[in-house]
């Protein structure tokens, strides 16, 4: 009924003698084929003489220093086999993407299967994914510890110019899912395994010439289905605390990614009545400092590895956990730079809010794999100075609560015709704010600041004109929108377009790094409001965040 297959050195009858009892099949329906070898033969040149030699359709290749913990096995793969006819490669361990590295783990999530490891005593279970009862998940490669093949469902044999010991097995399964066999991992059958599998030198040759052979397919991949499950996203953000632009537009966009059925979790710093409202809307939050997956050493706790308990050492950050996120969602500078180290081999999209703040400017990094300008001045901006490709890009307004901005009037007490600039009052608007006041008739017209008075320019403007009202941050912004006649803000960011949702319009200035006015331009409310819409933002985000998944 099948034929087995391993390679060692010193072939050990009582290892084969398990083997096939654990089958669950009577000897007389296994056929073992046991090859001794000493170095002289690459395995992929033993497994074609096992392919010729095979008595029996279902040959399974295993290596020599597993157990096989569960019974039946045999019987299990014929079932799999007669269950799923278009598979014709069955293993334990495997992925749905073979990314440009070669690496096939380095994407946790697309990784399937369940195997336990054995060293120096210490036996642990590495879970590649939750199990998948008796399905089979369709990968692109197995790894070569134990797969099953159908004789009469490959289309390809193992490619004899791969030399030795190491990525035959992802060459042999790669060729034949490129070649139209279905490639599939079970986890009903599970093995113990006597090694780690590590790396080496001879590994690392023969990673680059793997690469650099399958160079033209490669990313090699399955896409995921993600229909039945929840999409897992990490936003990383600077701040998650206060009423800044990129804070609210943050929240609104994990509050619409949470009614879209995700799971979000926002990593920064954070604290207060913010976090409380992100728990109410169903966002998870952390702090940069410890973030999912992470903990800090005190001195005390201990962590388990597989040499033993590792006592954590005081102020030192642990990875404790796989947390499982599918994508990372980062803004500014150092965050995107720090989640990149912490979660090298998480997909990141990085969205970009500024055309003239360092701080903001995008990450260039294998990693990343798609940008998100706030608005076409940054999409030219990323492509002009930093030469990442208009491809890559995608131009998406911020998201805002619509239910508090609205076409509405209230009571400005006042008969001045009011000027709405709202915003941190920094190096960047100083210029711009001064210019306004400039070209106002004081007897006819008022300016209201409102935000974070940083340099403390706000209030002293506030003292040395009278038609200038400085007002400090506030929930309830939108009663000032209500209240004015028209907006004023640097680019088309959140004042501009919070004052469109309202109904207002506005002055629109274009300054440089130093805030020092380039242009600026009195803009009506658009008639096409639609590039606002949030419903339709926040379905663009989940695209893009399975494309990044899927690249």
């Amino acid at each position: 009924m099948i034929t087995i297959v391993c390679s060692s050195q010193n072939p050990d009858p009582e290892f084969k003698k398990k083997i096939i009892k654990n089958t669950g099949l009577t000897p007389k329906k296994v056929q073992f084929l046991h090859y001794e070898n000493k170095g002289k033969y690459g395995l992929t040149e033993l497994y074609n003489k096992a392919l010729d030699e095979a008595d029996n359709d279902i040959v399974v290749f295993l290596h020599h220093d597993i157990e096989v913990k569960k019974n039946n096995f045999g019987r299990r793969l014929i079932g799999h086999f007669k269950r799923n006819p278009e598979f014709g490669i069955v293993g334990i361990a495997g992925s749905s993407k073979l990314p440009t590295s070669c690496k096939w783990w380095e994407n946790s999530k697309r990784m399937f299967g369940r195997v336990e490891h054995t060293k120096d005593n210490k036996t642990w279970l590495s879970a590649y994914s939750n199990s998948l009862g008796n399905q089979l998940q369709e990968v692109v490669l197995t790894d070569g510890v134990f797969f099953a093949v159908h004789k009469k469902r490959i289309k390809k044999r193992f490619n004899e110019d791969i030399k030795g010991f190491h990525f035959y097995d992802v060459s042999f399964t790669l060729d034949n899912h490129l070649a139209g066999v279905k490639v599939g991992v079970c986890t009903d059958i599970l093995i113990n395994h006597h090694s780690l599998g590590e790396t080496d030198d001879e590994w690392e040759k023969s990673r680059k010439a793997i690469c650099n052979f399958y160079q033209d397919v490669l990313p090699v991949k399955v896409d995921s289905d993600f229909d039945n499950r929840k999409l897992k996203i990490l936003i990383g953000c600077l701040n998650f605390n206060g009423l800044t632009g990129s804070e609210l537009s943050t929240m609104e966009l994990a509050r619409e990614l949470v009614k879209n059925n995700c799971d979000v979790t926002v990593v920064s710093q954070v604290g207060g009545k913010f976090t409380q409202l992100a728990k109410r809307y169903g966002i998870k939050t952390a702090q940069i400092n410890e973030p999912p997956g992470f903990k800090i050493g005190d001195g005390k706790w201990g962590l388990k590895t597989s040499k033993g308990t590792e006592i954590s050492k005081p102020n030192m950050l642990y990875q404790v956990s796989n947390p499982g996120f599918d994508v990372i969602h980062a803004n500014h500078t150092p965050i995107t730079q720090r989640l990149l180290q912490l979660y090298p081999n998480i997909p990141t999209l990085n969205i970009v809010r500024s055309e003239v703040i360092g701080l903001e400017n995008p990450i260039v990094h294998d990693n990343i794999k798609q940008y998100v300008a706030i608005r076409p001045t940054i999409k030219d901006h990323m492509i002009e100075n930093f030469e990442i490709t208009g491809d890559k890009i995608e131009v998406i307004y911020n998201l805002f609560d619509k239910s508090r901005f609205e076409h509405k009037s209230m009571d400005k007490g006042t008969d001045k015709e009011v000027t709405l600039f709202v915003g941190t009052m920094d190096y960047l608007r100083e210029k711009t704010i001064r210019d306004i006041i400039s070209g106002m008739d004081g007897a006819k017209e008022e300016l209201w600041l409102v935000g974070k008075n940083t340099l403390g320019y706000a209030s002293k403007l506030d003292e040395e004109y009278d038609f200038v009202k400085y007002f400090p941050p506030t929930e309830n912004i939108e009663e000032f929108y209500y209240k004015c006649d028209k907006t004023a803000g640097i680019f088309i960011g959140r004042t501009t377009i919070e004052g469109f949702l309202c109904n207002k319009p506005g002055w629109v200035y274009i300054v440089d790094t130093n805030g020092g006015v380039v242009s600026k331009e009195f803009q009506e409310v658009p008639e096409d409001m639609s590039i606002f819409d949030n419903n339709k933002n926040v379905l663009r985000y989940i695209d893009l965040y399975k494309k990044v998944y899927n690249t």
